[in-house]
């Protein structure tokens, strides 16, 4: 019985082998198909058997071992990242900036106002005396000498003759002119002193008025600094940080089809400018050239007028045209497998520097910028 059976089982096998073969080759070319599929629009549209996986942004089959359990249901596009309108992010620069700067200025302020006052305490022992003190020394002096003459004088009392008395007598008269010249000139000291009195009190007030216009003037000139100051911090530029958009598989994407016999591609890339200036930019023409090592490979130019508005991110799609030849795609692409690709951008744009809806200057820029390709763009300026 077994021998009879044994060639039935065989038999059985075979059928269902050959059976099974046109499916294995069914899901064989359906994993290789949706493998050719190389964006997510092209996946999803393919097959229903089909998903992209943003694991590792490729096609794969629904239960590939090497796909993702769930795929990506809606894809997404540039144009569905670029902002609309210019997204507000404020002006000026980081608080930890201002605290800076306020403290510099300080400190700036106290070792000034310290190294003034202490030369001005030199200067006042070497400054000759002023002319309110020579009038103050002057008054002193006439009041001592004033005190002097009105003190008692001793007079000795002796025997004199009779003789002596007549002399005295005779000399009465020309004593008591003496005395009225004596009083002329005791009026005269009480004018002077009247008169030193009042030119004291006036070089008194005019230093006192001095010294009330210094403090003005000294306020005036820290008013002036601490307004500098915050007018330098508000409107002093700043370079506009960026960020360029895209993904490996795009860059790697692009880069195999340079592989061909005529290498030729045109690629978008998004472009977010954050400009925290408080003058914005109108970008009026603008033109790149895109060189690896030596060689051009590509070039990109604006196509219409572009704002990058003040304290605001605005976005931009850029165009870039990437035509090396056969040669120079080959370098490329070994480049970017050894995640060494860098690319040297020369860029001379023109436009005008706006103040709200105005115009404020036109200005040309050359830049000179590097862009390390190796999953995502990162563009600096050297």
């Amino acid at each position: 019985m077994e021998e009879t059976h044994a060639p039935v089982v065989a038999q059985d096998l075979l059928e269902n082998g050959a059976a099974m073969a046109p499916y294995d080759a069914a899901n064989a070319a359906t994993w290789d198909a949706c493998a050719a599929h190389k964006t997510c629009d092209s996946c999803l549209n393919a097959s229903y058997a089909c998903h992209f996986c943003a694991s590792d942004f490729q096609c794969h089959a629904i239960g590939s071992v090497h796909g993702c359990i769930t795929g990506i249901s809606t894809c997404h596009h540039l144009q569905d990242c670029e902002r609309a309108d210019p997204q507000y992010v404020g002006y000026g620069p980081p608080p930890s900036v201002v605290i800076a700067v306020l403290c510099l200025v300080v400190t700036l302020t106290c070792c000034i106002c310290g190294i003034s006052s202490i030369c001005s305490v030199f200067c006042r022992q070497r400054k000759p005396p002023s002319r309110r003190a020579e009038l103050t020394a002057a008054l002193a002096a006439n009041k001592r000498s004033r005190d002097k003459k009105k003190m008692p004088t001793l007079r000795y009392i002796t025997l004199i003759s009779q003789e002596d008395e007549d002399r005295m007598q005779a000399q009465a008269q020309p004593l008591l002119l003496d005395n009225i010249r004596e009083d002329e000139v005791g009026m005269f000291d009480e004018v002077d002193h009247a008169s030193l009195e009042r030119l004291r009190s006036r070089y008194e007030r005019d230093e006192r008025q001095f010294s009330w216009r210094s403090f003005g003037v000294r306020t005036l000139w820290l008013t002036s600094l601490v307004t500098t100051t915050v007018l330098a911090l508000m409107f002093y530029p700043r370079i506009p940080d960026y960020n360029v958009c895209n993904r490996e598989f795009e860059w790697e994407s692009i880069l195999h089809s340079l592989m061909s016999l005529e290498p030729k591609i045109e690629y978008q890339v998004l472009v977010s400018v954050i400009n925290e200036n408080r003058f914005g930019f109108v970008l009026e023409s603008g033109r790149a050239d895109i060189y690896h090592n030596t060689t051009l490979v590509g070039k990109w130019e604006l196509e219409k007028e572009w704002e990058a508005a003040a304290g605001a991110i605005s976005d931009v799609i850029a165009g870039i045209h990437i035509e090396p030849g056969y040669s120079e795609a080959l370098s490329l692409w070994s480049a970017f497998s050894k995640n060494e690709l860098i690319f040297r951008i020369n860029a001379s744009v023109t436009g005008s520097i706006t103040w709200g809806t105005h115009k404020v200057r036109s200005t040309s820029l050359a830049l000179l910028a590097l862009a390390a390709v190796g999953g995502t763009a990162r563009l600096k300026l050297a």
